[in-house]
């Protein structure tokens, strides 16, 4: 492993934010995967790739922890001097650099897409009924059973990020194999380097410089700045309000609705409660991350049902606004808790974890500035009121449902909540910071719709030396993945909108759970 007395002694440290390692995904790989139509130009996406990495080095950085601490707040990047920068990049994509630390890695394939992975489109799927289609194994990831899922994106990916700390290998990679009828690419992105927004943001640069549309990609400002700074502790946001809080007499920092620094009894019975689940109730080889689609009718239908709900409640109430994207979760909410509820008198806790992007929230602006583009972590997550499981699936409407997720978003991301919960976040960003108690059920959420990723295309990358007059080089799938060593648990993702009017989304869990989930 090279040190910093060797090849990285003219090499630039640059220190991941404090909010980039405080959350519990800093230690995750995310895998972002996409099928196009029509066959891709390589040597214009490899043109492009190079062009992209020398706009921003940090894509060609080394991870790697501190020497005398090996706390996150301790990690950092190694990023190559521009008197290197080329080399370095070259270097990395050569054929001589080992094919499973190779920065970018091609693959042709002398077959249509369909016969190496069968891949569901919207089009050919019931229009009156969600579908739950393929899925990928959460051990597919493991270097002994890598599949030929993990081989179509993500063939040169970290399996664990270990192997960004140990090894000498760049912290984004990219895989493309090439179809005769279609072409596959996949990125895999460090969580402590981009959120699925900043993981986009690279996506795109890649596209626009291939498509040529915008050949000179603006650089990333302000690398190496923490943007949270003045949020953390002995920043000047942070002192104020620490004095406001000795003026009113209150010594600890409150936390955000829901959220707890769980002490070492906490995580003991946590973590024991978490291993049964993984050991005995649902192994690890049972665990299952399959995509549902629900056509644009069957939404339709919910919402009109909603709405005419919200209605009649407005009647007697203040009129309240849900979107498509609350009523959505609000199904997948009920769908998953209805797997462990049981009945209408179970009182057991369950909590739930939602996004709040600061990116895109005016609010924000007031005390964090966001350069664009901005690659790395910027989602405060938030957390839903705890509440009865039976009383979520049997005593709960969708409408009832998606309301307190509307509130949840409109009362955390005011000003001064914001504020609060990244003070609270960034001053225990060494603690095991979790939304909700030792004993309960959870479950955690993520929406990428906003980012439009069914919009991506290559259309300007399209093969000319071979006859292809109906391809168009756009998404025709979506495909993700999260690697960890710790299990993926309890999740569910709204990975976009697909053009043919539906939302697609895809959850985590058992088999057993597949067989029993109502959609």
């Amino acid at each position: 492993m090279p040190s910093e007395t060797g090849k990285f002694s003219q090499w630039t440290k640059v220190k991941p934010s404090l909010f980039d390692v405080s959350g519990a995904g800093r230690e995750t790989i995310v895998l972002y995967g996409f099928i196009l139509d029509g066959r891709l130009d390589l040597d214009i996406l490899q043109h492009a790739w190079k062009k992209m990495c020398l706009a921003w080095p940090i894509l060609t950085a080394r991870l790697r922890k501190g020497h005398k601490s090996k706390r996150p707040a301790d990690w950092h990047y190694f990023i190559p001097p521009a008197s290197e920068l080329l080399s370095v990049i070259e270097a990395d994509m050569s054929e001589r650099c080992s094919a499973s630390k190779r920065s970018l890695v091609f693959e042709k394939i002398r077959s249509p897409v369909r016969e190496y992975r069968p891949f569901a489109e919207a089009l050919g799927l019931p229009e009156d009924r969600p579908s739950v289609v393929h899925g990928t194994r959460t051990t597919e990831t493991k270097p002994k059973t890598r599949s030929s899922t993990m081989r179509m994106f993500a063939a040169n990916a970290p399996l664990t990020i270990r192997h960004l700390f140990e090894e000498d290998r760049p912290v984004v990679t990219a895989k493309i194999m090439r179809f005769t009828d279609a072409t596959s690419i996949g990125i895999a992105v460090p969580h402590v380097l981009a959120d699925g927004p900043g993981a986009h943001e690279i996506i795109k640069a890649w596209a626009s410089i291939a498509n040529g549309r915008a050949p000179n990609i603006e650089p990333l400002a302000k690398l190496g700045q923490d943007c949270f700074a003045s949020l953390a502790p002995g920043g000047p946001q942070a002192t104020e309000q620490a004095a406001l809080r000795a003026r009113a007499g209150q010594a600890e920092i409150p936390a955000p609705p829901g959220w707890r620094a769980f002490n070492f009894r906490q995580a003991l019975a946590f973590g024991a409660r978490f291993f049964w689940d993984v050991l005995w109730t649902r192994p690890e080889r049972t665990m299952e991350n399959r995509e549902v689609y629900l056509p644009p009718h069957y939404i339709d239908e919910v919402k009109a049902a909603v709405l005419s709900e919200l209605e009649i409640k407005s009647a007697v109430e203040k009129a309240e606004f849900v979107s498509t994207s609350d009523i959505v979760t609000a199904i997948v909410l009920k769908k998953m808790c209805s797997l462990d509820a049981r009945g209408p008198n179970d009182k057991r806790l369950v909590s739930f974890l939602y996004p709040v992007n600061l990116r895109w929230q005016p609010n924000a602006a007031e005390f964090v500035q966001l350069p664009s583009p901005y690659l790395h972590n910027a989602v405060l997550p938030i957390s839903l009121p705890e509440q009865p499981i039976g009383e979520l699936v049997h005593g709960l409407s969708i409408a009832d449902v998606a309301l307190q997720i509307r509130r949840a978003l409109q009362r955390e991301s005011q000003p001064e909540a914001i504020r609060r919960g990244l003070i609270w976040r960034l001053a225990n960003a060494h603690k095991l910071l979790l939304f909700f108690r030792p004993s309960s059920f959870w479950i955690a959420g993520t929406n990428w719709r906003a980012m439009k990723l069914y919009d991506v295309s290559f259309e300007g990358v399209l093969d000319h030396s071979v006859s292809q007059p109906s391809a168009t080089g756009r998404t025709l799938k979506v495909w993700n993945q999260t690697i960890a060593d710790t299990p993926v648990r309890n999740v569910f993702c709204l990975t976009g909108d697909d053009p043919a009017g539906g939302i697609w989304l895809n959850m985590v869990l058992s088999q057993s759970q597949w067989d029993r989930i109502d959609f």
